[in-house]
């Protein structure tokens, strides 16, 4: 990514995949021929179907314990995350879903759920008191043990990709007693799947629109023994859940029981926490005008910035020379 933003920066590259705040930020300042989704002011990108999650291999101890899962999550403190992992251009998330507008209907109707299953209360005390009843001391070093074992986090994920966020989780664990480091290597894919990576950064990239494709993922068809890849990384299964999803699958997303079925699988869900929700993905793609012009924006939404996603030749075929460009 530094040298991403070098070339952009020096005006040698014209776009890139996604950068993190801070780096979007110091192109913006430097470079007047930059721009973004949102020009030149936050998110300064737009809203993924991505938005990820901390993740464990809940068949290993101590992750396989709902305590330990929760004790993690009111360690966290998600303001802090986007307000300086993000440089206040992001948001926090309570749930595994993108906050897109068709997802709404769904999402509003487990707001009760989230005042019984708080999942963005940051609360060390709340945090230390599920670690005791789940017979943890906390050593004079401040890191939580029991028969000899601390709980030790080491944070995985693919390379550069969550480096605004993962410095500030770790001080957060940090300072609620949990052994914490992250590690984001070239093997992050292979280590994630076959749950080698205990604890992990990963995107929940399933409803776009109705919740039963993000649910899905945490059905426990897709549980394979540690060291055996797994089609989905979150390993958490619960047959009453499964019953529900699988329920959901036979009727059309119209189907007044959707809504049902929604509280009712999410109720246990929240419950268990199998996952961590963050915040929301945002696709933040840095874009020199100074040799083409028309990139898609918020204004003129042709098409989406994430050119990866097979959208390239669209893109291509709507840029537009810029206007007495210099030479290269």
């Amino acid at each position: 990514e530094p040298k991403w933003v070098q070339m952009i920066l020096t005006n040698q590259m014209d776009s890139s995949v996604d950068l993190r705040p801070a780096n979007i930020i110091a192109l913006l300042d430097q470079n007047p021929n930059v721009t973004t989704w949102t020009g030149r002011t936050p998110p300064y990108g737009y809203r993924d179907w991505w938005p990820p999650s901390l993740g464990f291999n809940v068949l290993e101890p101590p992750f396989d314990d709902a305590n330990v899962r929760w004790a993690i999550n009111h360690a966290l403190d998600r303001e802090e995350l986007v307000e300086i992992g993000q440089q206040q251009a992001g948001e926090s998330s309570l749930l595994p879903f993108p906050a897109f507008a068709p997802l709404r209907t769904y999402l509003s109707e487990v707001d009760d759920l989230l005042e019984r299953y708080p999942v963005g209360l940051h609360d060390p005390d709340r945090s230390a008191d599920l670690m005791r009843a789940s017979g943890w001391l906390r050593r004079e070093d401040g890191l939580w043990m029991k028969d000899g074992q601390r709980v030790r986090i080491v944070l995985e994920g693919y390379p550069g990709l969550f480096l605004d966020i993962a410095p500030i989780m770790v001080q957060q664990m940090r300072n609620a007693g949990f052994d914490a480091s992250f590690r984001f290597t070239s093997d992050a894919v292979t280590r994630i799947a076959r749950g080698t990576a205990r604890a992990f950064i990963n995107g929940n990239g399933g409803s776009v629109r109705d919740p039963y494709f993000t649910l899905r993922l945490y059905h426990s068809r897709y549980v394979s023994p540690t060291g055996v890849a797994a089609a989905s990384y979150w390993r958490w299964g619960n047959p009453e859940f499964d019953a529900v999803v699988d329920e959901m699958g036979q009727i059309s997303p119209e189907d007044p029981r959707t809504v049902r079925l929604f509280r009712q699988a999410m109720e246990i869900w929240l419950g268990e926490l199998p996952s961590i929700p963050l915040v929301q993905w945002f696709h933040r793609v840095a874009q020199n005008q100074t040799y083409w012009t028309n990139w898609p924006s918020a204004e003129d939404p042709y098409m989406n910035s994430a050119f990866w996603v097979r959208s390239w030749l669209i893109v291509l075929l709507a840029l537009e020379p810029a206007q007495a460009a210099p030479s290269r």
